[in-house]
């Protein structure tokens, strides 16, 4: 269990957050993986250096000073409340830099790993479901170039709303929506790599070369560039099912719902772009999207009930214990 202090309000005040724990255990289990499969590398091991660095930074200045008999905290002056903030947000920043280095190792560690592509059993489900090969309807049906260039557009924005979510969250001092939203983020992100790791498959654009031989509508110049590189950037990497584009686009929607309804209004059709773009730019198959939004709405409810827990007040109310770590009304 975190060793923890009194916040001077009542609740607990861990040394760790879950979701550092979390990625602490999944990175371990990584760095074992790379050893086993020969892929462990200096990138990997500088990686998680930084990483470290960045938490132990994070944990050091981030910390609020308190008085050693009344555990209220004690005022800080500017400059001291700047370190603490640029502490606070590299610590934030972990969970995020994790995701990037887990995908970064697992990228190299599931083609050596051999498992047999699930390719076959995913589009016989979609088949069986749709009646057809969905990215084939859409690129068909809804292709043109302007579309081509919203959808890259917004598959490429992943991982950025997340991260300036989380952060802003933290800096206008919204700590329930940050740990709800970051824990959330985290347990989608395990279960997503894991997934990578036992379910691999590459998706249409590599496994379905024939159904998909022609480009995309208007895949030429600097969209034909930005598409390359996200082909460039997944290399022989088996990173198919869930579809973590859709589960963390999700995971954000739901928690935009229920603390900042305008500005999720204004991210709707981002989201939803992102959502369909791993379709029609042939990155994923439609079962993939269903198993990433399972995936995203057991992570909002896993995470909300750990963190309850996690946080939970000294006193043995559950009450009490549920209105401290309630939510803030939607702004």
């Amino acid at each position: 269990m975190a060793v923890a202090r009194d916040r001077g309000d009542g609740r607990r005040d861990p040394l760790l957050w879950p979701e550092e724990c979390l990625f602490a255990v999944a990175l371990t289990l990584v760095a074992g993986l790379a050893l086993l499969t020969g892929a462990l590398s200096w990138a990997l091991l500088a990686a998680s250096a930084v990483l470290v660095g960045a938490l132990i930074a994070g944990l050091a200045l981030s910390r609020r000073r308190r008085n050693a008999a009344s555990g209220v905290p004690v005022r800080a002056s500017g400059a001291a409340r700047l370190v603490r903030t640029v502490g606070g947000v590299a610590r934030t920043a972990v969970p995020f830099l994790s995701c990037v280095v887990i995908y970064s190792s697992l990228r190299v560690v599931t083609p050596e790993l051999d498992f047999p592509l699930v390719d076959p059993a995913l589009i016989e489900f979609d088949r069986a479901v749709f009646g057809t090969d969905v990215s084939r309807w859409l690129n068909d049906t809804l292709g043109s170039p302007a579309l081509t260039l919203f959808m890259a557009f917004c598959y490429l924005s992943y991982g950025l709303s997340q991260a300036a979510w989380a952060i802003s969250s933290y800096l206008r001092g919204h700590a329930r929506e940050y740990h709800d939203f970051a824990l959330a983020i985290s347990i989608t992100a395990v279960v997503g790599y894991s997934g990578y790791v036992l379910v691999p498959g590459v998706g249409p654009h590599i496994y379905q070369t024939d159904t998909y031989a022609d480009p995309l509508p208007g895949q030429e110049g600097a969209i034909g560039g930005a598409l390359d590189a996200i082909t460039a950037v997944q290399g022989p990497a088996r990173d198919l099912f869930p579809s973590l584009h859709t589960a963390m686009t999700v995971v954000l929607m739901v928690y935009l719902w229920r603390d900042a309804r305008r500005l999720f209004w204004w991210y709707l059709p981002i989201g939803l772009g992102l959502v369909l773009s791993t379709l029609y730019l042939r990155k994923h198959y439609a079962v993939d999207l269903l198993a990433g939004t399972a995936l995203a709405l057991l992570a909002v409810v896993v995470a909300g009930r750990v963190n309850r827990w996690w946080y939970r007040p000294r006193t043995d109310s559950p009450d009490e214990a549920a209105r401290s770590f309630a939510p803030s009304p939607p702004r």
